[in-house]
């Protein structure tokens, strides 16, 4: 396999170019940067001409005939080596993910190991996916329903999860008999290329293709008529302008979009396991996670306790070098994001928002150029404080004391976001009207905001539109619907 980054040393990783630049001299170039070390070059990537994009779609549409024409089992049978090759590449692409987004060599490891077993799920899903037969109207009468595919998908990535986000959007998107165009996000696209790579000699020339390139690219593959179906993740806006391009053509499309997650912690018997829990869900990633937990509702009763249990917490999180052992707060993949971070904070600070801890950049000493940001915990009466409705995506928990169940639910549903929620307490009062009342299309008890390898991951409100990733629903977003009757059988 060739990986767009080669071992290189720990100061500085060997840069590499994807496609060769030798072989288009007239192809406009984009670098990726390590964010941990913005001034050192990862790797750097072709921007797509309209030719090249033409090129790659017009082999996809080919190779859906070849594609398509094969049994299930078969896809199935194929996809699943792919999987085995990327599981065998585990370390190779780790350590491009860690070079380009940045967070810790763990986490890392741990997103492709999550990715393999969702999209293993995803093809035990597809065995049973082909279509079911009903009664007719009389007894020589055969109804079938059948899903075929759409023909050529495109899947937008976003930069924080380069390997998870892709899989589940590849993993359906082909064992359903489509031929797949990924467009990486530019600021994180080696771990896409090794993923592309690893799949040359398993499916036929063109049934996965990868097109580089900025927001003109993705405009230019979503308004194509050659693509049939659109699936993004990403921001709200850029949501927004995706949904508008695809329903010019009439596609399908499913969108993943942003968050800002609640979790309501009650008087639990269990506070040390429920902080834990919490930490661990709003930090992962540098709280460069769509369904991290931002918001912390806390029961009135228990706040001091609360804010002593983050300080310590939040104080034992380690700064640094995603590549270096110990680090467990990676950087801030881009320069906007980190500005986006510490302006929210200050006008948060401005508008009545107390902190607690953190609120400023960070210089850990093994990457001090780097962008990173200190743990920050706010105290936020005011529920339309920015901090509170505003999509920080970044390392910055907020908290927001509560006196009755009605008021806790009531703040975690004031937001014009859906994604998850979490309900940390010992009643089942308050449990069932989480249950009922929650706005979010995922919800989790007792524990933190990772959904389950078999589990609709779902937004309503802003945060999603169309059938989610995961879980066996998410087939038939890959695919059409057609009733057929058959008569005289």
């Amino acid at each position: 396999m060739k990986l767009p980054i080669q071992s290189g040393t720990e100061q500085q990783p060997l840069a590499a170019t994807w496609p060769s630049v030798e072989n288009q001299e007239s192809a406009e170039v984009f670098q990726s940067n390590d964010p941990a070390r913005p001034e050192a070059v990862v790797a750097s990537y072709c921007i797509a001409a309209d030719t090249q994009i033409d090129e790659v779609l017009e082999r996809a549409q080919t190779a859906f005939q070849s594609w398509s024409s094969l049994s299930c089992a078969q896809r199935v049978n194929a996809v699943s080596q792919w999987l085995t090759q990327i599981e065998a590449h585990t370390d190779d692409i780790a350590d491009c993910m860690t070079a380009e987004q940045g967070k810790p060599l763990a986490e890392s490891k741990a997103e492709i190991g999550k990715s393999l077993r969702e999209a293993r799920q995803m093809l035990s899903f597809a065995a049973s996916h082909a279509g079911s037969t009903l009664p007719g109207r009389t007894d020589d009468f055969l109804n079938i329903i059948m899903r075929r595919p759409h023909g050529v998908v495109l899947a937008i990535a976003p930069w924080n999860f380069p390997v998870l986000t892709p899989l589940r959007k590849l993993v359906p998107g082909l064992v359903t008999g489509n031929a797949v165009v990924l467009k990486p996000s530019e600021f994180s696209p080696a771990a896409a290329v090794a993923l592309v790579s690893l799949s040359e000699g398993i499916f036929p020339e063109g049934t996965l293709s990868l097109v580089h390139g900025k927001g003109q690219v993705a405009a230019r593959l979503v308004s194509d008529d050659r693509i049939r179906a659109v699936s993004f993740t990403g921001s709200v806006d850029t949501g927004r302008k995706v949904a508008i391009a695809a329903a010019a053509g009439l596609k399908p499309m499913s969108l993943e979009l942003g968050g800002k997650n609640a979790a309501i912690l009650d008087d639990v018997s269990d506070l040390d396991a429920a902080l834990d829990a919490i930490v661990g869900a709003a930090f992962q990633c540098s709280g460069q996670r769509c369904t991290s937990i931002s918001r912390v509702i806390v029961n009135r009763d228990i706040l001091d306790d609360v804010v002593a249990g983050f300080r310590q917490r939040l104080g034992n999180l380690v700064a640094g070098h995603g590549s270096q052992a110990g680090t467990t707060l990676g950087p801030i993949t881009t320069q906007d994001q980190i500005d986006k971070i510490d302006r929210l904070v200050h006008e948060a600070t401005d508008s009545g928002a107390q902190c607690l801890l953190g609120g400023k950049r960070l210089f850990p000493n093994d990457a001090p150029t780097g962008r990173f940001f200190e743990p920050t915990l706010l105290l936020c009466e005011d529920p339309s404080n920015v901090a509170v409705q505003e999509e920080i995506f970044g390392p910055v928990l907020t908290l927001q004391p509560y006196g009755s169940d009605g008021e806790a639910l009531a703040l975690l549903n004031n937001s014009r976001f859906g994604l998850t929620c979490a309900v940390f307490t010992d009643r089942v009062r308050l449990v069932s009207r989480a249950l009922s009342e929650a706005q979010t299309g995922m919800i989790h008890i007792n524990h933190g905001t990772v959904p389950d390898d078999n589990m609709p991951f779902v937004g309503i409100r802003n945060s999603g539109l169309g059938i989610g990733s995961v879980g066996a629903s998410t087939l038939d977003f890959y695919t059409t619907e057609h009733s057929a009757y058959v008569a005289g059988h």
